[in-house]
């Protein structure tokens, strides 16, 4: 009888797990691309910290000439994924998905209406 109520317990935990790991984040990536809205795939757990990390590293191993443009040493990812997906993309922290905008007429629409 224990060993039912904790195989069910289980079973309930595993799949509760790979809803909100694999599921969820892929369902909000499909929706954000059917609006339009590209960016770097979804990696279970890690997002995209591992590619942002050797952006960054790359980014700093190179020298910085001297000027103020100095964006593509600072947030190689956001400078690197903006030409590629354009001033707006969906990129991911972990689990946690981040929308950048850098149209300035939709981050004012954003926050006049949140």
């Amino acid at each position: 009888m224990i060993f039912l109520v904790l195989a069910i317990l289980l079973i309930f935990v595993s799949l509760k797990s790979l809803y909100s790991i694999i599921w969820i984040p892929l369902r909000i990536q499909q929706l954000f691309r059917k609006q339009g809205v590209n960016g770097p795939s979804y990696r279970p757990f890690y997002g995209n910290t591992a590619e942002i990390m050797q952006m960054t590293k790359e980014a700093q191993s190179k020298s910085i000439p001297f000027t103020h443009d100095v964006v593509h040493r600072v947030c190689p990812d956001y400078y690197q994924w903006s030409a590629k997906y354009g001033k707006t993309f969906l990129c991911w922290f972990g689990l946690k998905p981040r929308l950048a905008l850098a149209d300035p007429d939709m981050i004012k629409d954003v926050l006049s209406n949140s």
